[in-house]
């Protein structure tokens, strides 16, 4: 469930369906309030989980006597198609009034026009000026704001303290150079098991190789005058391209080069002990657990260190955001509800009992499983992607893992990176300003 939940969270709506709202709005205004929040929440996340119930029964509480005999019907939605769901319906004269979406599926439904503006209501968000970029980039579409952030998820290195502590290494790496040198000792002390890698890292897994040309400085595009222009084929990028090949190439096996992280399962591999780390999302543990539960006590995390020791690499964040159809008749209500889920209590609440990283690192409580706080923290240090809707045509495509399977694989890095450029510029502009 939750492998499915991560990989659709950055599913795409295709360019094609935004014909339903066009650029700037949406069908007849909805006309009457039937006293009723209809409420459009994904699979996996917490509108899929008991702790929905605490939401509606505090709105009820605080704002009962504001909204009398206001009804709150949560549906839960299949991730599968439903950026196109969610366009057509926002699109009607009776939408939801609520609507969760993937980050990355996010600046498609801001650019439709079929989300209430929020922006007057920013600063009425609990912990609103500390959230995660990675959620509120996406959320704001020319300086305004349609939607508000509602949990996070990024990664982080989980490793084997046992085979470290074998193989003579006392603490994890402080640099990505002491990474590289410890996955040669490992390799070494493991010699005896086959195609053992000191940190296993599919060849497609971008969400690793980006942080390496972030923190060189680079960005996949920038905007200028509304269009957009892909930067892969700058300095930065590109050395930050050559690092995460020699990073891959070094510490990885040969046959990792092509594949993604679960054909074949990283987390397999991490319990049969052919591999000491691996880059995981917050739930990935209880995976691994589940497959070999002897690694209980032997399992750490860290934060993916930096070329430096003072900074730790940039990460990307993803996620889902939650937003108000601008058809709703309901807004006021709907804003209320929003400013419960988002409250601190509740994301607190989340992050100890569905591990998603709250919307603010200030949220995260105490008590919550090691890799969520190291989460947390890496996250202080992040990245967005582009605020594109075409972002998400290169996600459908899969076009980034491609990519970085070609780098890792040896391709020129100078004519990929242009090739990218070329691609990527037109994904980001293909539905104009």
């Amino acid at each position: 469930m939750y492998t499915r939940r991560w990989r659709c969270a950055v599913a795409a709506l295709p360019v094609m369906a935004l014909a339903l709202t066009g650029c700037g709005g949406s069908g007849g205004k909805k006309a009457d309030s039937d006293n009723k929040l209809t409420i459009w929440m994904m699979t996996g996340g917490p509108g899929d989980s008991p702790l929905i119930k605490d939401v509606n029964a505090e709105f009820t509480k605080t704002y009962g006597k504001k909204y009398p005999g206001m009804k709150l019907d949560v549906q839960i939605q299949q991730w599968d198609g439903v950026a196109t769901k969610i366009t057509t319906a926002l699109a009607a004269g009776n939408p939801p009034d609520i609507v969760e979406m993937g980050n990355t599926q996010t600046p498609l439904q801001t650019y439709s026009g079929g989300l209430a503006d929020l922006t007057g209501d920013k600063k009425s968000f609990e912990g609103s000026s500390g959230w995660l970029s990675g959620l509120s980039g996406p959320s704001t579409y020319d300086g305004k704001l349609y939607a508000v952030p509602l949990y996070g998820g990024t990664k982080v290195v989980m490793y084997n303290k046992k085979m470290f502590a074998d193989a003579g290494i006392k603490q994890p790496p402080k640099t990505i150079a002491e990474l590289q040198k410890d996955c040669g000792t490992l390799a070494k002390a493991n010699s005896g098991t086959p195609n053992f890698s000191g940190f296993y890292m599919p060849g497609q897994y971008w969400f690793n190789g980006m942080p390496f040309s972030f923190a060189k400085g680079g960005s996949v595009a920038t905007q200028n005058g509304g269009q957009w222009k892909a930067e892969m084929s700058s300095a930065p990028m590109q050395a930050g391209l050559k690092a995460w090949r020699t990073f891959q190439n070094t510490c990885s096996t040969k046959s990792s080069v092509g594949v993604n992280s679960d054909s074949p399962d990283q987390d397999q591999l991490f319990a049969d002990g052919k591999a000491a780390m691996e880059y995981v999302k917050a739930w990935e543990p209880a995976t691994v657990l589940e497959k070999n539960p002897k690694l209980k006590d032997d399992m750490g995390f860290f934060a993916l260190p930096g070329y430096t020791a003072d900074k730790t690499m940039p990460v990307i964040v993803s996620g889902s955001t939650i937003g108000i159809a601008a058809n709703s008749p309901d807004k006021k209500a709907a804003t209320d509800w929003l400013r419960i889920i988002t409250s601190k209590h509740f994301q607190q609440t989340m992050a100890q009992k569905l591990f998603l990283l709250p919307i603010s690192p200030d949220f995260t409580p105490p008590g919550v499983p090691e890799q969520l706080t190291v989460a947390s923290e890496a996250s202080k240090v992040s990245k967005p992607l582009p605020n594109s809707p075409g972002e998400a045509t290169l996600e459908t495509e899969e076009y980034n893992e491609q990519f970085y399977a070609k780098i890792a694989g040896g391709a020129d890095i100078a004519s990929a990176a242009a090739a990218y450029d070329k691609h990527a510029t037109k994904a980001f502009n293909s539905l104009g300003n």
